[in-house]
């Protein structure tokens, strides 16, 4: 018995256009992120699902809403699936964090794990709460396909644990706007990636660059 885990990111904001640090900002989706998010509903639109787990922030729930479109399956909330809180960078730019945190962006872009962000969440306390939620969701959805629609970092370590990397690796592997992310989980608890940052359903000129890379 196979239980399927779909993870998408969020479809973009005007804050992930100029690089932003959104957080646990509530921000909308964009135009474009609305799009993506509508190409990532046609992308699915073959597969059954059973339930969509969704971040409760609106960047999100807009995103799960906008994909379930006229299916009739429950949408669920859940604190576990929120964006690393980033405390003191929260609304800053790249290049506003630059200025007034030297070093801290570059060791953030290579070792995340090892920032402490003033009323800030650690990266690792991110992961422990994304792990938990997993398979909470997994545990109740066994051998369904269930939808969870959350943010980079969320995502990430959730792939990162599952394919026996370390978390500082993350920004080896982004994960784009409204990309797909499939996990499966096997009857006896063992989990495989058979899909890491799938955007073909999206046109290449509605997805972003690498989300806070050097330019």
């Amino acid at each position: 018995m196979k239980t399927t885990v779909i993870l998408i990111r969020h479809g973009e904001t005007d804050w992930n256009v100029v690089r932003r640090f959104q957080g646990l900002s509530d921000i909308p989706l964009n135009d474009t992120g609305r799009l993506q998010a509508g190409f990532a509903k046609n992308g699915l639109q073959d597969r059954e699902l059973d339930a969509i787990y969704t971040s409760p922030l609106l960047r999100a729930t807009e995103t799960a809403e906008i994909i379930r479109g006229d299916r009739k399956i429950p949408i669920y909330p859940v604190q576990g699936l929120r964006e690393m809180g980033i405390g003191e960078w929260e609304g800053l730019l790249v290049s506003e964090i630059d200025e007034r945190y030297s070093g801290q962006y570059d060791l953030w872009r290579t070792a995340p794990t090892q920032i402490r962000l003033k009323g800030g969440e650690p990266y690792t306390e991110t992961q422990k709460r994304a792990w938990k939620t997993f398979w909470e969701i997994v545990k109740k959805h066994e051998g369904k396909t269930v939808l969870v629609v959350s943010h980079m970092m969320c995502i990430s370590s959730i792939l990162l644990t599952v394919a026996g990397l370390p978390l500082d690796d993350i920004w080896q592997y982004p994960i784009r706007n409204a990309a797909l992310n499939i996990v499966e989980v096997d009857s006896d608890g063992k989990a495989a990636i058979t899909a890491w940052s799938k955007d073909d359903h999206i046109p290449d000129e509605f997805k972003i660059k690498q989300p806070f890379g050097r330019q």
